[in-house]
């Protein structure tokens, strides 16, 4: 018997996550679809089609949120269905509970019984042979149909559009909305689960970075203060920059920094991270792009920690390694000092500058005094190299008086960079040229670019060696650790400013 007609349904949105895949994701799709316009024609379909690649679901349930106009939100996914007088149920709990889990129990269809399903007009109740029940816990598959009032929804300002792929959206969802609006109320019902090919972490080359954002969600569960501390940092077509009390004045610009590490230097990372963050007195937002070559998933979430502490927002990203591979390193220096060659392909456009740090420097100083140094006529602002200075220059067909710069600290015109190609010439440079090249891309971004950067004070790059200048400055605003004895793994003489920052993060 199929149920019609329900005033209730009148106050609701159904909203439809959606890829197209011009195969069985697309039938099962207008399948549920079909379903719920047959068995609730009063209630209101939105459907949100998301082109990331991979699929972001988040990003897909929060453009389908945006269409609604109706004050329920069902959400459900565009392979899951359910009999209709649970979801009448469902929808009148959510009435006064937070949030509703209308089911206990998944019976998913397998591939032949689906099939047939998608060959007959949607009805209830259905027939199916080859099955496969999954009974749930209390906290487990918490997502796939939901009911949640739109009040709700906007207080935690909807999905976290971090999560790409596949994994971990569903349960940060519920962390933030059980913490902010209640716990919720789980029904001991039954949904059914059309088939389609398998997915999940191990399928979605963002399923570390999806499980370590998880984590912090998981950390705040049940704090509020700490939960709405970790949703300021998430992204969500429902959130919009925060405006300067008395809604007056203009929002301070963002200071971006990039920096890129393997696992070996992710801790180091963290301690760089903590001591700008620290130490920054402006109000300017930090946005953060890291290069990611393999971090784990565990140092991933002690990065996000320091992060959020200092609400500070961070993105990991990856590149082709390929485009590096063929080029040689120098004794401690790794691959991924090319990588920063990368950085402009993965800021934004707008985004007109960007600080890069070396992951072994320490920030004693407000950064905004950096940031707001004027470059526009320049392609970056470095320091110049106080072990290397001129004794480069022949190799790399530099004149005998033009210096030498250190790109551990590069303060990085985005504009002029692209506009020149710097990326391009300096790989042209090193393919060229590599009997010449001894300190990476250092040595080809100076050979590119000798004419066109603007010397920085040289408090910005305190290397190792000027500790044995008796004329160089000695009170620096960052520390770097250049050579190859570092404070993690040396006795440093600068290793206490080092452990300072350290002893935040970590307990010795």
């Amino acid at each position: 018997m199929i149920r019609r007609g329900n005033q209730l349904f009148e106050r609701v949105s159904i909203l439809i996550p959606y890829k197209p895949d011009n195969g069985i994701r697309d039938r099962n799709f207008q399948w549920v679809k079909a379903f719920y316009e047959t068995m609730f024609p009063e209630a209101e379909i939105c459907v949100g089609i998301s082109d990331e690649e991979p699929f972001n679901r988040a990003q897909a349930i929060n453009l389908a949120a945006k269409q609604a106009t109706r004050d329920i939100f069902i959400i459900v996914d565009g392979d899951i269905f359910c009999d209709p007088h649970v979801m009448k149920e469902a929808v009148e709990q959510a009435v006064n509970a937070p949030w509703v889990i209308p089911f206990r129990k998944i019976v998913r269809i397998g591939e032949e019984s689906s099939r047939n399903l998608l060959n007959e007009p949607p009805t209830w109740p259905v027939e199916v042979a080859d099955v496969d029940i999954i009974h749930t816990s209390e906290f487990t598959y918490l997502g796939g149909l939901n009911i949640i009032s739109r009040d709700h929804f906007m207080e935690v300002g909807g999905f976290d559009e971090r999560f790409s792929g596949w994994g971990g959206e569903d349960d940060a969802f519920s962390c933030a909305v059980n913490t902010l609006c209640g716990r919720y109320k789980r029904l001991e019902h039954t949904i059914y689960h059309l088939w389609h090919p398998p997915v999940g972490y191990e399928n979605n080359p963002n399923g570390e970075r999806n499980l370590a954002l998880r984590q912090l969600y998981y950390e705040a569960n049940n704090d509020k203060g700490k939960m709405k501390r970790v949703l300021s940092q998430a992204k969500s077509v429902f959130r919009q920059p925060e405006k300067k009390k008395g809604g007056k004045g203009k929002q301070k610009e963002p200071i971006y920094i990039a920096a890129a590490a393997n696992d070996d230097y992710a801790e180091p990372l963290a301690v760089m991270l903590r001591s700008l963050l620290k130490n920054k007195k402006s109000g300017s937002p930090v946005s953060v792009v890291i290069i990611d070559s393999e971090i784990s998933e565990k140092k991933k979430s002690l990065i996000m920690k320091v992060a959020e502490k200092y609400k500070a927002n961070v993105d990991f990203q990856q590149i082709d390694p390929v485009v590096y591979s063929e080029f040689a390193t120098f004794a401690y220096l790794t691959k991924e000092t090319y990588y920063r060659l990368s950085i402009p392909d993965l800021v934004d456009e707008t985004v007109d500058k960007v600080l890069y740090l070396d992951c072994d420097v320490v920030v004693k100083k407000d950064i905004t005094e950096l940031w707001n140094t004027d470059i526009r006529d320049y392609c970056l602002g470095a320091v110049e190299d106080h072990w290397v200075k001129q004794s480069r220059n022949a190799d790399l067909f530099m004149p005998e008086t033009a210096k030498y710069f250190n790109a551990g600290v590069l303060l990085i015109n985005l504009k002029k960079w692209r506009e020149h190609g710097v990326k391009e010439k300096v790989i042209e440079f090193i393919r060229t040229h590599p009997d010449r090249i001894k300190y990476c891309d250092q040595d080809a971004l100076n050979a590119v670019l000798y004419k066109q950067w603007l010397p920085l004070d040289p408090k910005w790059n305190f290397q190792t060696y000027h500790l044995y200048d008796p004329v160089a400055v000695r009170k620096p605003a960052i520390i770097h650790y250049t050579g190859e004895n570092k404070p993690w793994n040396a006795d440093h003489p600068l290793k206490k400013d080092y452990r300072k920052y350290r002893k935040g993060i970590f307990q010795s």
